[in-house]
């Protein structure tokens, strides 16, 4: 599993692609649409993988709370 560091650099690399790629190129008379769509799921899973493993503020703790008592509540 990839530390919050290492995921944070992938999605900063991702973001740069993101930015620097082109939608449609045209050379002569020839044109060619890209789809980036797959950066952008890319993108989305990398952020999830980020909150789920708990973003800056660490990882997520789960804490049970157990109630005992004598008496009949």
């Amino acid at each position: 599993m990839a530390t919050i560091e290492e995921l944070q650099i992938r999605r900063d690399r991702l973001l740069e692609r993101l930015e620097s790629l082109q939608r449609r190129v045209t050379h002569g008379d020839k044109t060619v649409e890209y789809d980036l769509d797959q950066v952008r799921t890319a993108l989305d899973l990398l952020d999830r993988e980020i909150a789920r493993t708990g973003g800056s503020n660490g990882p997520r703790v789960a804490r049970h709370l157990r109630v005992r008592s004598n008496k009949d509540l």
